[in-house]
């Protein structure tokens, strides 16, 4: 199931409106799970309706039928009162819904949340630290909040958990690595091509380039941090997340697989670079 951008921001304003209800002492645990049930909901609605292409109609003919009025839960309140459910008057196709630039609150999997109240601190301060502790750490963030999660999901009871869809799961960690594990061979039989044609048109072997084979000395690095960053980022978009973060994080892991491949062709037109320069320096002499 593939959604447009403008889908996707119909689901989280929708969200954010379901989200805006809530009374602020409702423990935030608490929203975080309900919201997270209700995306998992509106994603499942829409991929039961097993078409080739979901349209804006069908977003919202699912967003108007799913609030948790709708799946016969207690509305979300607003001090002492009742609100009503998010309006169904939605805008129609091509027309900019309001505030759709708003930010989305970062909230993904409730981690934060669950270990501010564990430890009787305010949610900003914890996602600040774990904010922090990813600039500095980089990727081993990423799987320590998979093991908070870990922690969270198998203590919680099972009929109070999200669902989580395994092979989901499974794909979005696997296929960003598996794309750039062929990335990697495609450019490295380039590479060799690249030699197999110097030496068939010189008849001698490719000469050491120093600096332009840069690729040869530096690309395990870049291939060792790509992976320890996309097998994480795959884990947790294939995860409950709510406010459809997982799309966005999912979008994330491809770009950092595009951008692996970028410095691999900038690598290969360095060698080739190399080469034509080692061929005419005897003649600038």
């Amino acid at each position: 199931m593939q959604l447009t951008q403008k889908q996707e921001s119909l689901i989280s304003r929708h969200l954010r409106d379901m989200a805006s209800q809530f009374d602020a002492s409702v423990p935030e645990g608490n929203r975080n799970s309900r919201l997270r049930s209700l995306q998992s909901r509106i994603y499942n609605e829409l991929d039961g309706l097993s078409k080739p292409a979901i349209s804006d109609e069908d977003v919202l003919a699912v967003l108007d039928r799913l609030t948790p009025e709708a799946m016969g839960e207690n509305a979300p309140t607003n001090g002492n009162r009742k609100t009503r459910p998010a309006p169904t008057n939605r805008p129609s196709p091509g027309e900019r819904p309001p505030n759709e630039s708003d930010e989305v609150a970062p909230v993904w999997l409730g981690v934060c949340a669950f270990n501010a109240e564990r430890f009787g601190a305010a949610p900003w301060m914890v996602r600040l630290g774990a904010f922090l502790l990813g600039l500095v750490t980089g990727p081993l963030a990423l799987l320590c909040y998979l093991g908070g999660y870990a922690e969270l999901y198998f203590t919680t009871e099972k009929d109070e958990r999200d669902p989580i869809d395994y092979g989901q799961l499974a794909i979005r960690a696997i296929s960003p690595l598996a794309a750039a594990i062929g990335l990697r061979w495609l450019a490295y039989k380039l590479l060799a091509l690249v030699d197999y044609g110097y030496e068939k048109a010189f008849s001698e072997p490719v000469p050491p380039l120093g600096k332009w084979d840069w690729l040869a000395h530096y690309d395990g690095t870049f291939f060792f941090l790509l992976w320890t960053s996309v097998i994480p980022l795959g884990i947790l978009s294939g995860l409950p997340l709510a406010n459809a973060w997982g799309h966005s994080i999912k979008r994330l892991a491809q770009a950092l697989v595009a951008l692996y491949f970028m410095t691999l062709c900038f690598g290969i037109a360095m060698v080739l670079v190399g080469l034509i320069l080692d061929r005419v320096q005897p003649y600038m002499q």
